[in-house]
């Protein structure tokens, strides 16, 4: 409700202001804040697939699946899956679908973007730091649906 959100609109503004503090990327003005912020979070955001291909003699053999949306506070990312199949490993495709996300990104002007794999899994890793994503000190807490809990 609109009167709700000018109850909570002064803590999310102090939020975004505190918060920011702690990452490393370029840091909104209180007043980019209180823009970014505009009428409060919508009740529903969409978000917009991007799906970057790699070819090779005219056939797709790999791909990078780009998630971008605002869920109120400015455009962010995800890179949702990178697959390259098998005997196209180790050729760079991969490196060079994220580096293009990342430029995709950057040309959206991308607030945060985030990619998800498995420490168990040192190639994605390595990939993915090459192209410019970093370990944060986040902690990242998930929650999955689990039968009988």
């Amino acid at each position: 409700m609109p009167s709700d959100l000018a109850l909570v609109r002064p803590l999310l503004r102090e939020l975004m202001l505190e918060e920011q503090r702690h990452y490393d990327h370029p840091q909104l003005t209180p007043e980019e804040i209180e823009h970014e912020l505009g009428g409060g979070p919508a009740p529903r955001f969409a978000g917009e697939n991007v799906i970057l291909a790699a070819r090779v003699s005219g056939r797709v053999v790999g791909l990078c699946w780009c998630v971008l949306f605002n869920p109120g506070t400015g455009l962010e990312a995800e890179v949702a899956e990178v697959y390259v199949e098998e005997p196209f490993r180790s050729r760079g495709i991969g490196g060079m679908l994220l580096r293009r996300a990342v430029e995709l990104f950057r040309e959206r002007k991308v607030t945060f973007a985030a990619v998800w794999t498995r420490e168990s899994n040192p190639g994605a890793v390595r990939l993915y730091e090459e192209a410019g994503f970093r370990r944060t000190e986040q902690l990242v807490l998930t929650w999955l649906p689990l039968p009988g809990r």
